[in-house]
């Protein structure tokens, strides 16, 4: 595999601008395509085979079901006796007739009706006005214009607060590129670490061209796919951190090789034999442990993973091409104007670099080293113990956005459970049957209010109001209840949907398949460093370390959000519940970029191994060869994850900070002390292989590293 590495990206030296013109005509097309289509990204979640899949299929079949808006939003409007501001409210029903072109309901046109319908609150002090269309198909001035025409209601004092999709895609509006600020942090630190403008700029332009055409490719399957905006999101995150990642490590080898006086295109063959495999293998594995979210079952969560691996394969068919390519056609510009300057009069710098230094000091008390380690990550992974997985909702967005602001003025003037609605669904048209059912349902533990069941094409419903809210157990264990004993013992068969019930479904279908993943992806990561590095013990080893820092993360995510400790730096206000499938998503995507660092840094330590050095020498030259650019590479990485903490999205806060954290355990406890410590500790039984002798060769060419 390392010849054929090699081999390609000799090739691609050689032909450097017939690579760079493939690249970019092939990533132009694909990008350039999925831009001017335009992505067609849900955020849908349907569990197959649940309760609310099955409510949800019959809404759907129904006759005049295409008929019905697809996409509304929901509009409050709140002030003391908002009956008194009825000329305002009919100016701005007005205006958003105008921007919709389509009829808007005034609720103060027959109050008695709107109360009971749940358009005018009980206090008389809130209305809510629905307005059909989908956003994002409408477009940004669809957008501005329905926004405008609310302007009479703030004149007059009311608050006023758009609920989700429209007040979604008005938030994001005005908010901070978080790719952006990734990229620019990325910049400053290749800058600072390399010493070079033109050296800093290759990762970057290499990583971005990946994920340019990762994500190309996405938009293009989601037109018949049902792919989430989320999955994008996170497949621009971690695509971004892989992609500048793996080109850095390739960087790193060259401009090694250039020093020591190799030629350009013999240098970038050289960098793609001692680093080009160990960046396939390191991508492989974060690919394949995205999509063991497949085992999921749900396509929500699995094209999360299916998005980011997409993305990677992109970054690692990048670093294997196209960074060969633009590192001869950059060639020895890739110095920094000091090492160019040694390399023409023929000079060695002075003086070891900082990491031959540091090396020895780390494996001199592999057992200290261990000891320590492990109680740091012990005491960082405490609070995983009080892990309790709940429902995020519009209630856990930024205090100033207009779906947190919806969300309190509902709950604040119709009660909590306004925000929870369940939807029973049946087939057939006789509604008096259902009335026993609405009796039942009235006076179970848990229900605020049961509207009267509508047929309506051959389809039956009928709503539920909860006590609590979205995110509240109580809810959870009320959908539990109507499903296991109240509906079973009505002589009516109906299924429990609505967003909240799928939330539910997804909940118990993830706790179901989260064993199933967790053990499965360890396996295939497993294998995939047993037979890379022909080692017994090394994947157990590094399965073990990689599970200790993805643990570490996730006491760090129940500390901040789950305990709300310092979580105002994030734009929160309070404590949120981490989502089920947060934890499913993290640890997939966390032991595949785990395994990035732990594959660079064993490579380096088998080739010392396998020149002739002692076990503990080559723990030592492997630090003192990839310290410096795991470093690097990993305060790039934890950049690019912290920028998207920008988003008003919670979740992908949640995401941005539980990968930063994960990486930033592992490029400092995990691989400065506790892998060299086992590493030191194991000896010669890590490179133990069953039934296959190892020819080494002489230290001679070694170094000593005191």
């Amino acid at each position: 595999m390392k010849r054929i590495v090699a081999s390609l990206a000799r090739v691609c030296a050689r032909h450097r601008w017939l690579t760079l013109t493939a690249w970019v005509l092939v990533v132009g097309v694909i990008f350039g395509a999925g831009f001017v289509i335009g992505p067609n990204l849900q955020d849908e979640v349907e569990v197959g085979g649940s309760d609310s899949q099955a409510a949800a299929q019959l809404l759907e079949e129904r006759p005049g079901a295409e008929e019905e808006p697809a996409v509304s939003s929901r509009i409050v409007l709140a002030g003391d006796d908002i009956a008194g501001q009825a000329e305002v409210i009919s100016e701005v029903i007005g205006g958003l007739s105008q921007a919709t072109g389509e009829a808007i309901a005034n609720p103060l046109d027959d109050p008695v009706d709107a109360t009971r319908a749940g358009t005018l609150a009980p206090d008389g002090d809130a209305l809510t006005l629905t307005v059909p269309g989908d956003p994002k198909e409408e477009g940004s001035n669809w957008r501005t214009a329905v926004d405008d025409a609310l302007d009479p209601a703030r004149e007059a004092g009311l608050e006023v607060a758009i609920g989700a999709p429209l007040g979604t895609q008005l938030d994001r509006a005005g908010t901070i590129n978080s790719e952006l600020v990734g990229v620019v942090a990325a910049l400053i630190v290749l800058f600072l670490a390399l010493g070079s403008a033109i050296a800093a700029g290759i990762p970057v332009a290499t990583g971005i061209v990946a994920v340019a055409g990762g994500v190309g490719t996405v938009w293009l399957l989601s037109h018949g796919l049902p792919i989430p905006e989320s999955a994008v999101t996170l497949a621009v995150m971690v695509g971004l951190g892989v992609g500048i990642d793996y080109a850095l490590f390739l960087l790193s080898r060259f401009r090694e090789a250039l020093r020591g006086g190799t030629e350009v295109v013999d240098a970038v063959e050289e960098t793609a034999h001692s680093a080009g495999e160990a960046a396939m293998v390191a991508g492989l594995t974060v690919a394949v442990c995205a999509t063991g979210l497949a085992i999921s079952g749900v396509e929500f969560v699995a094209w999360l993973g299916f998005a980011t691996a997409i993305v990677v394969v992109f970054a690692v068919a990048s670093t294997l091409t196209l960074t060969p390519a633009v590192l001869a056609l950059v060639g020895r510009r890739a110095l920094s104007r000091r090492d160019r300057r040694a390399a023409s009069l023929d000079a060695t710098p002075a003086g070891r670099r900082p990491w031959e230094r540091i090396a020895p000091r780390l494996t001199r008390h592999p057992i200290l080293a261990g000891v320590v380690s492990l109680v740091l990550l012990v005491a960082i992974s405490l609070p995983t113990l009080a892990l309790q997985l709940g429902q995020s909702s519009a209630g856990n967005a930024e205090p100033d956005s207009n779906q947190r602001r919806s969300f309190d003025l509902v709950a604040e003037h119709w009660g909590a459970g306004q925000n929870a609605p369940l939807l029973l669904v049946g087939e057939g048209e006789d509604a008096a049957a259902w009335a026993p059912l609405r009796e039942q349902i009235a006076v179970v533990e848990g229900v605020s209010a049961v509207s009267p069941p509508v047929a309506n094409d051959g389809v039956t419903t009928m709503q539920v109001i909860p006590d609590t809210g979205p995110s509240d157990p109580a809810t959870a264990d009320l959908v539990h209840a109507l499903r296991a004993e109240t509906i079973p013992a009505s002589e009516v068969e109906a299924h429990v949907g609505g967003a909240v019930a799928t939330r539910i479904d997804l909940s118990d279908r993830i706790a179901e398949r989260l064993p199933w993943l967790i053990g499965i992806v360890i396996a295939a990561a497993m294998v995939l460093v047993a037979f890379t590095f022909r080692s017994v013990l090394l994947p157990v080893k590094a399965a073990l370390c990689n599970a200790l820092s993805i643990t570490a993360a996730f006491g760090v995510l129940v500390w901040v959000f789950q305990e709300g400790h310092g979580v105002e730096l994030f734009g929160l206000d309070g404590p949120m519940p981490l989502d089920p499938y947060v934890p499913m998503m993290l640890f997939a995507v966390l032991f595949g970029l785990s395994m990035d660092y732990e594959v660079f840094l064993l490579t380096a330590v088998r080739q010392a191994w396998l020149r002739g050095a002692t076990p503990k020498d080559a723990v030592t030259r492997g630090l003192a060869d990839t310290g410096g650019v795991i470093s690097a590479a990993a305060i790039i990485m934890i950049a690019v994850f912290l920028s998207f903490t920008f988003s008003p999205t919670p979740v992908i806060k949640v995401f941005g900070v539980g990968l930063a954290v994960a990486v930033f355990v592992d490029a400092t406890v995990i691989r400065l002390l506790l892998v060299p410590a086992i590493m030191t500790l194991l000896g010669r039984s890590a490179w133990w292989w069953p039934g296959r002798g190892r020819r080494r060769r002489s230290t001679a060419d070694l170094p000593a590293l005191d």
